[in-house]
């Protein structure tokens, strides 16, 4: 862990599960999560992604793919403004392939009461009723 850029950060629960099984048991998961935030001047809705882990045995057969494409469908009927992510560098391609893309702008979460810029991780962003312009999304509250 001491190597770990995120071990120290405070980290939201997530609102809803997504499970991959297969082979007697589950093999991928994702967690969702529901954010009234701001971007820029603007009241959205986000639809989150974080914890997506994967079995060491199940890894490079799709079941990645296949959760994030779920998370995907439950944000749209959700009705969220935008996809949100936070990923280390060597994940990035992974979710370029299901369309998601660096997000240019700052997010700010909350972290030891009080409100901060979230750079140790990569943010992407998937459009689903639009795409978020390059500015400052504050997550008003913790990240996931």
């Amino acid at each position: 862990m001491a190597t770990i850029v995120w071990r120290d950060v405070s980290w939201a629960h997530a609102d809803k599960r997504i499970f991959v099984s297969g082979e007697g048991g589950d093999l991928c998961h994702a967690g969702l999560y529901w954010r009234h935030a701001m971007s820029g001047d603007s009241r959205v809705l986000i639809g989150g992604v974080g914890g997506v882990m994967t079995l060491p045995h199940a890894r490079k057969r799709g079941c990645a793919s296949l959760a994030m494409r779920e998370a995907e469908k439950v944000m749209r009927e959700k009705g969220c403004d935008f996809g949100l992510l936070f990923c280390e560098p060597h994940i990035i391609a992974l979710y370029r392939g299901l369309g998601w893309s660096v997000f240019a702008g700052e997010v700010r979460c909350e972290q030891a009461d009080r409100t901060v810029s979230f750079d140790i991780m990569h943010a992407m962003v998937l459009p689903l009723r639009f795409e978020p312009r390059p500015e400052t999304i504050d997550l008003c509250g913790l990240p996931w």
